[in-house]
């Protein structure tokens, strides 16, 4: 198998969106940050993969791997623009599409919908709030009959 690092005006001419395995059409995503300023994470991005093309996202910190990552899972939607997967448009997350990080950062002494329910309760996000989130979260994802297990209880992948 050859691997060729591809630029990216190369990628996103590599197939024709209605072909193609992953199509981001110029994507822009702006979030709030915690202290209420306006973050442009992505602006105007396109990026085709064609079916059966291994492509990498590669770049330093902060240049929006993850964030691309988290669209086309549908874990995030984007500001402007369309993400589709296999022809389909990504408008919330999937049981077919997927990701693993490279390293799981859980907290080990807390269960699963602890760790989950952490970050909004960090952020200030009430009790019960958090929690509930946690759980429709944690439903999502297939992993609902492992609220009260802890990390070392859990595969790599449910991790």
């Amino acid at each position: 198998m050859q691997v060729q690092p591809m630029a990216a005006e190369k990628l996103s001419q590599a197939a024709p969106q209605a072909d193609a395995a992953i199509a981001i059409d110029d994507v822009t995503l702006r979030f709030v940050t915690p202290d209420g300023h306006m973050m442009t994470a992505i602006r105007d991005f396109t990026m085709t993969v064609a079916r059966g093309e291994f492509a990498c996202v590669v770049g330093p910190t902060g240049c929006g791997k993850s964030t691309t990552l988290n669209l086309v899972t549908g874990l995030l939607r984007p500001t402007t623009g369309n993400v589709r997967v296999m022809g389909t448009p990504v408008t919330d997350i999937s049981r077919d599409i997927g990701f693993v990080f490279q390293a799981d950062a859980l907290f080990p002494w807390r269960s699963v919908i602890d760790n989950v329910a952490a970050g909004p309760l960090y952020r200030g996000t009430p009790k019960a709030q958090a929690y509930d989130r946690a759980r429709d979260w944690i439903a999502r994802v297939g992993l609902g009959r492992f609220e009260k297990h802890y990390p070392h209880q859990l595969s790599g992948g449910m991790r």
